[in-house]
């Protein structure tokens, strides 16, 4: 043999050990497939290997791994069975070696060869026992003519490599039934046994449970379970000696559950447990349903083999499942704290704003008040010299009117610029909302507004009773004023289930608001109402912060509009 030859059978023994060792570490598909394309452009010189799956139900080749870094090789990828070169050698199972791949008919990607400087190729069939289930390309950057000893090579690999992928259980899913559903087809339908069951450990409730059986009726092994003594059962033996056992005649062997003896109508029996890691995860036990049928030392070999395999996809398959959740609970928190942290954000900006304009507002205000005393006290005199049944008097008047009207919105500004500290007292919160319906119960008969009150036994708290009949009127006569035409009012008050909080809410069936004006609601000085100052809802946030509350709004337009408040029981302030 020439030093090449051996050189050459050298690297794919050191090939076929590495993707060996990989799936006996037990490391996820991707990880596998990962190195197999690695393993395998090292032993063929290659520039780029490229790994294609067959999916089955699809009828599709799928590109699935590749140890190519550039972006747009990676690009997902998938090929009809037949189509292009991939598709062609899959649909054939036949090799296809090409010098140039800019000029071979069935290359599809011309312009990705031209990017990446590809120029020949070696693609062959991965199969098992004549099946294909994928295809591995290798890739030169120069003419490169393949030569047999290269193609046979390759095809060595791609089988090796398939045989492991297909035993792993990995190829087609992470999904645990679909796991435990291959293993059982693969003790039936790959090595013989007419029928088998697949234990798993629970160690919350410390039991075997029969989670699936191929070759029985399910009704048959519907709530079967084990206890995890080795006394117990054969099956709980396998799993705490982590042996297999074979039993030629189950009638003489006292180590059978006799319950399962008589359900089952077992006669031999062999019992593998599933280890991954060092630890039992459960068992295999398979049998032939005819009695006197010798279970032989090959067929004990293979599912040993096989166990090994498949104890190793469970394990992978239960760590998915683990991984999954918690990433779907740390995706639920992130959004939970992202909301949280814009809602404290809008706070913030909005606590700036208001300290800010208190300021600018206070000195303005005084500013304008002093004038309107001044122009006040001319009309006053203006008045008294102007015979009655003048016209100008009527004029006078209705100015004097407006004078008082912004003198008003001047009160309201300076309470909102410089607002007093809440007088704590204890107050019974239930009450001041019935106390401001009284006030606006007019204008709700009048609107023809049905009220409705639901209001749990609530707790007196601390609070300032006349700041907080402020927030009631406000929301309450937002809720009026956005039912013009009559509607419904809802008013519920009850104790939060931490116990933390009295949540209040207020709901009328009115125009609603739009998506739009919703960041805006609570700014001072907006307003959709005509000739509305838009500094209600300002001072009701104030107000409510003030107290260590929240206050938060739904809307829906033209549907309605809920508020709620929530205040806290315990207030230390």
């Amino acid at each position: 043999m020439s030093e090449q030859r051996k050189h050459i059978d050298a690297k794919e023994i050191n090939a076929l050990l590495e993707i060996s060792k990989a799936i006996a570490s037990g490391l996820y598909l991707e990880d596998v497939l990962r190195l197999i394309v690695t393993v395998t452009a090292n032993l063929m010189d290659s520039k780029i290997c490229s790994l294609w799956i067959l999916d089955a139900k699809e009828q599709k080749l799928k590109l699935k791994a590749t140890q190519s870094i550039s972006e747009e090789y990676l690009k997902e990828r998938s090929l009809a069975m037949g189509e292009g070169v991939v598709g062609h050698v899959a649909l054939h199972n036949q090799p296809m070696a090409i010098l140039n791949v800019l000029k071979e008919p069935l290359y599809k990607e011309k312009e990705l060869a031209k990017k990446e400087d590809l120029v020949s190729m070696l693609s062959v069939p991965m199969c098992i026992k004549g099946r294909v289930i994928g295809v591995i390309n290798c890739y030169t950057s120069y003419p490169h003519p393949f030569s047999k000893n290269e193609e046979e090579m390759l095809t060595t690999v791609a089988n090796q490599a398939a045989i492991c992928i297909e035993n792993s259980g990995l190829m087609e899913t992470l999904d645990i039934d679909e796991i435990l559903r291959l293993v059982l087809e693969g003790v039936t339908k790959n090595i013989g046994f007419d029928r088998a069951r697949l234990y798993l450990v629970n160690e919350r409730i410390n039991l075997l449970e029969c989670k699936m059986a191929v070759g029985i009726d399910e009704e048959r092994i519907k709530g079967i379970t084990l206890r995890l003594d080795p006394e117990d059962s054969v099956v709980a033996r396998s799993i705490y000696e982590k042996q297999p056992f074979i039993i030629p005649d189950v009638s003489k062997d006292p180590r059978i559950n006799p319950v399962l003896k008589e359900k089952l109508n077992l006669h031999s029996l062999v019992v593998i447990p599933l280890l991954a890691k060092e630890k039992a995860l459960g068992a295999i036990a398979a049998d032939f349903v005819e009695p006197n049928k010798n279970i032989t030392k090959e067929a004990l070999d293979s599912v040993m083999v096989f166990a090994q395999q498949a104890g190793l996809a469970i394990h992978n398959a239960f760590m998915y499942q683990e991984l999954k959740t918690f990433s779907q609970q740390m995706e639920e928190k992130i959004q939970k704290t992202t909301a949280d942290l814009k809602k404290t954000e809008a706070r913030l900006i909005r606590s700036e704003k208001l300290a800010a304009l208190g300021q600018l507002a206070a000195g303005i205000a005084h500013e304008i008040r002093n004038p309107l005393t001044s122009i006040n006290i001319l009309i006053h005199s203006l008045t008294e010299n102007i015979p009655s049944g003048d016209s100008h008097r009527e004029d006078l008047k209705v100015i004097e009117e407006e004078i008082n009207r912004i003198n008003e919105i001047l009160d309201r500004f300076l309470r909102f610029a410089k607002p007093a500290p809440p007088l704590l007292e204890r107050t019974d919160v239930a009450s001041i909302f019935e106390e401001t319906l009284q006030l606006i119960r007019p204008r709700i008969e009048k609107q023809r507004i049905g009220v409705k009150r639901e209001f749990q036994s609530l707790p007196i708290i601390l609070m300032d009773r006349e700041q907080m009949k402020q927030v009631a009127l406000n929301l309450l006569l937002n809720a009026v004023q956005a039912m013009p035409k009559g509607g419904n009012l809802a008013l519920r008050g009850q104790n939060s289930e931490d116990g933390q909080w009295i949540q209040l809410s207020i709901q009328d069936s009115g125009i609603g608001i739009s998506s739009e004006d919703m960041n805006k609601l609570f700014d001072p000085f907006f307003s959709t109402k005509e000739g509305g100052v838009g500094l209600g809802l300002s001072i009701t946030h104030r107000i409510i912060d003030q107290h260590h509350g929240k206050i938060e709004v739904e809307s829906t337009p033209g549907e309605g509009t809920l508020f709620t408040v929530w205040l806290p029981i315990h207030n230390e302030r």
